[in-house]
């Protein structure tokens, strides 16, 4: 019997055998995003189109995630599948989609689900430069987010951010 990847490495549901892909954010995909940003209780400030993607599938957005340059570190944030789309690897794959096109080795993101970003490969910030705090507080406010913890994730073969 042939091993069949999963979804979390291929793309592909092992539920409805249909392709997610996860592409870079139009314009015209803000209007979806903004939605379920505030369906989500997300912040975005200033939510740009060209600092998202989305994974699209049968033609629906059924999630998506920012990479955000926060002065001179990058940041990831805005991370959310639909309800009814989770636990299928999908955010794995909008996370690892995102990693890849970071231009640094060196990305952050603010989070409460520590345990996830670990199983993606980042790990907790022991302590960081006021520089760095002070960039993702304006990025994404953390300083009003008292559960909230710095992760990073380091890639190799890029310049350190």
């Amino acid at each position: 019997m042939e091993k069949k990847e999963s979804a979390k490495v291929t793309g592909i549901s092992d539920i409805t055998g249909k392709t997610v892909k996860v592409r870079h954010a139009t314009e015209a995909d803000m209007a979806s995003i903004e939605d379920q940003l505030r369906k989500n209780a997300m912040s975005a400030v200033n939510p740009d189109f060209r600092e998202f993607v989305v994974a699209v599938e049968d033609g629906h957005i059924i999630g998506f995630g920012r990479l955000r340059k926060a002065g001179k570190f990058y940041q990831l944030g805005c991370v959310a599948v639909l309800e009814e789309m989770r636990n299928r690897g999908i955010g794995a794959l909008i996370v690892r989609h995102l990693i890849e096109s970071a231009p640094v080795s060196l990305v952050y993101i603010p989070v409460e689900l520590e345990d996830y970003f670990a199983k993606l490969g980042f790990v907790r910030m022991k302590e960081g430069s006021k520089e760095l705090y002070d960039a993702l507080d304006e990025a994404c406010g953390i300083a009003g987010r008292p559960n909230t913890i710095i992760m990073v994730y380091e890639r190799e073969g890029a310049a350190k951010g």
